[in-house]
């Protein structure tokens, strides 16, 4: 982990990607053309940097956990005035059994990808119960549980959209953005299919991934 002042010469920063329309933060490309920077610029040290690189990876998966939580209680709220002001047969939509179905689905994997989110800041925060946060061990576990909880909130949102109908996919209530929005939470990171390596890799000792 070495860090590299941006007005360093031969550091070069390209646009910020649109990224689906999230901009909580920017990110574009950056290229080093023979870029020196002085040694004591290294972060760590032998043995460190990879080590605390799986504490950042530990740490943003517990993020993007809560990030997904909070984007369904949005929804939630959303949801909740669709429901309670649209009617069927002279009656709200969310008093149609079949609809409540789709509501209960809804709140259920809010309920349960809080839960994933709880258990894994308690692994982060508790290094004396379940090791260091920088483990290969918790490295797996936090990526299992993001990537887990990313892919039941995408889920859950699309039933939403669809139960919305057209008012899914209109901009002017935000549901439409928040799918993007956990779309972007599988891609970073690594996105979903380095996550599933890693998982496989510490639960099923893998020796070749």
């Amino acid at each position: 982990i070495i860090f590299v002042p941006c007005d360093r010469p031969g550091v070069t920063q390209g646009p910020a990607y649109e990224k689906a329309g999230m901009a909580a933060d920017k990110n574009g490309d950056i290229w080093f053309e023979n870029v020196r920077v002085p040694l004591w610029y290294r972060a760590c040290g032998p043995g460190d940097d990879a080590k605390y690189y799986g504490e950042v990876v530990s740490l943003g998966n517990m993020g993007s956990i809560a990030f997904a939580v909070g984007v369904m209680l949005n929804i939630y709220e959303k949801l909740q005035e669709y429901v309670s002001r649209k009617t069927y047969r002279g009656m709200p939509l969310k008093e149609n059994d079949a609809v409540a179905g789709v509501l209960a689905d809804f709140a259920a994997t809010i309920e349960a990808v809080r839960i994933i989110g709880y258990q894994c800041a308690r692994m982060c925060d508790r290094q004396d119960l379940y090791g260091p946060r920088w483990s290969p061990e918790i490295v797996a576990r936090a990526r299992a549980h993001r990537y887990f909880a990313a892919d039941r909130a995408l889920e859950a949102i699309g039933k939403v959209m669809n139960l919305m109908e057209c008012f899914g996919s209109d901009r002017d209530w935000d549901v439409e953005k928040h799918w993007r929005d956990i779309k972007m939470v599988q891609l970073w990171l690594g996105g979903k299919q380095l996550s599933q390596m890693e998982v496989a890799r510490w639960f099923f000792e893998c020796e070749t991934l």
